[in-house]
């Protein structure tokens, strides 16, 4: 995935070296909606209460955003609204006859963004900024004696505040499609867990986890997507 993250960003580099036309900018003298399908890598850790890692994984992540682009001098402000998901990751641990094993699945987010463009040639840009949402996922958690039932066990589904940043590189394959590639730091707020004994109504202390995501993104943003081309 590094790789190809890699030769995506050179083709950019070169495409915009290469020269440009004009009637093909990156920024026009308008206001535009858009829509942008986004697929990328997601090098995810899971967390304790202390922000120390428990478990790391690297996710294909996948959504969508639409939002509004507005003019303004050497570049434009888009303020949008995006959801992804996230694959599932688990891990177990064996320490003689015990086994641990934690699982976490269905990660999601809704967030809110708002994004800089700045226009350094024609039809190449870089952007920044960040958004606010919320995201979750489910966890689950068995301890035991392996091939027996577990002594300990618990599952919930958390849905937490988040947050996100980010920055990237822009570039106008035409007037109404842009090629977005860029980084965002992603975070999930901390949830808790309960874990059951094996004594009925037996509750023990909860799990607190978290979930901190860097991300690589390819997004491919379409202007006017209703409009006929």
């Amino acid at each position: 995935m590094r790789i190809r993250t890699a030769t995506i960003a050179a083709v950019l580099m070169m495409a915009a070296w290469s020269g440009t036309s004009r009637g093909q900018e990156l920024f026009t003298d308008e206001n535009r909606f858009y829509l942008a399908p986004i697929v990328g890598v997601s090098w995810a850790t899971l967390v304790d209460e202390q922000y120390q890692p428990l478990v790391n994984a690297d996710l294909f992540t996948a959504g969508g955003a639409g939002g509004l682009a507005f003019d303004r001098a050497n570049c434009q402000i888009r303020l949008e609204f995006e959801g992804r998901y996230r694959d599932s990751f688990s891990t177990s641990q064996q320490e003689g006859p015990l086994t641990a094993d934690l699982e976490i699945v269905d990660g999601w987010s809704a967030m809110v963004n708002g994004w800089r463009d700045f226009a350094i040639t024609e039809r190449l840009g870089i952007y920044g900024g960040g958004g606010i949402g919320a995201g979750g996922y489910g966890l689950s958690y068995t301890d035991g004696v392996t091939g027996l039932p577990p002594l300990l066990q618990g599952s919930d589904r958390h849905t937490e505040f988040a947050w996100q940043v980010g920055t990237g590189v822009l570039y106008a394959l035409q007037e109404r499609i842009t090629l977005d590639l860029g980084y965002r730091f992603y975070s999930v707020g901390l949830g808790k867990t309960t874990i059951n004994g094996p004594i009925p109504d037996l509750k023990l202390d909860p799990v607190t986890t978290g979930l901190a995501c860097n991300e690589m993104l390819l997004t491919l943003r379409i202007y006017e997507p209703f409009r006929r081309w």
